[in-house]
């Protein structure tokens, strides 16, 4: 395991194609400040590009709260947010990124902090996990995410109750209505997600980053234009060093050796 571009305040390591983001700020519920929501952003762009990099793992240092949104303590002196980068709130609410992001979520995802488990593809929560958008409790709105992927992707009463009411629901509510995929014990957080992201990793990079295109972009469009956009994507993709690589690593009973081209 290495040091990747981490800091004392978001703890970044690589092991086996993993990269796993924790942030360390448990004196503020790990709320994000703008510097270290600006490493997020600075670290996942490094691992757009970065080959060795083939899953990210985002989780919070502690048993009480993965993140706890925005750190309104550093508002400027006319109240505006100071986390918002390139990418979005942490550097990933307004990403598409052609990596498999899971959330490890180990406590109170809150604000921001649930619209960076929103954003990521898998989400796993222990059981003492909790959900919500409180942003209108404080005269705000949930703008990075939040609101729009609710919407789209719950049933509309199921996201007006929550949104309206700011009020936050249990891991196991989170699971019914679809934010989350798994519940896990706090012990078992961090190894099913390591477990999860290394099923993940042996895939193939330019597979993985196709089919997030396509289940991304599908939603928006209509049934034919997915199906050509899916047909486009295969006879490209077929064509490429791994899509030969991995029929004939099939047929010769061997694991495949990936190069991502």
């Amino acid at each position: 395991m290495k040091d990747y571009h981490g800091s004392a305040e978001l703890i970044s390591t690589l092991k086996d194609g993993i990269l796993t983001l924790k942030i360390n700020r448990p004196h503020k519920r790990n709320a994000l400040n703008g510097e270290t929501s600006a490493k997020m952003e600075e670290i996942l762009n490094l691992a757009e590009s970065d080959t060795e990099v083939r899953v990210i793992i985002v989780t919070g240092e502690g048993e009480k709260s993965f993140c706890a949104g925005e750190d309104l303590s550093e508002l400027s002196e006319s109240g505006e947010c100071q986390t918002i980068t390139a990418h979005g709130f942490g550097g990933l609410t307004n990403r598409l990124s052609t990596k498999p992001i899971i959330a490890a979520v180990n406590g109170v995802a809150v604000g921001g902090g649930m619209e960076i488990a929103l954003a990521c593809d898998i989400v796993i929560a222990c059981e003492g996990a909790r959900f919500g958008l409180p942003e209108v409790k404080v005269g705000l709105i949930a703008s990075t995410g939040g609101l729009v992927r609710m919407g789209r992707e719950l049933p509309r009463k199921v996201a007006m109750q929550m949104c309206l009411t700011g009020e936050l629901i249990n891991a196991q509510r989170a699971k019914e209505i679809g934010i989350i995929n798994e519940v896990v014990s706090s012990e078992s957080l961090i190894p099913r997600a390591v477990e999860l992201a290394g099923v993940i990793a042996k895939n193939a990079p330019l597979s993985l980053k196709f089919t997030k295109q396509i289940i991304h972009q599908s939603g928006s469009m209509s049934l034919e234009d997915a199906m050509r956009l899916s047909d486009i994507a295969y006879r490209y993709i077929e064509k490429t060093e791994d899509g030969v690589e991995g029929p004939l690593a099939f047929m010769q009973k061997r694991e495949p050796k990936w190069k991502g081209k």
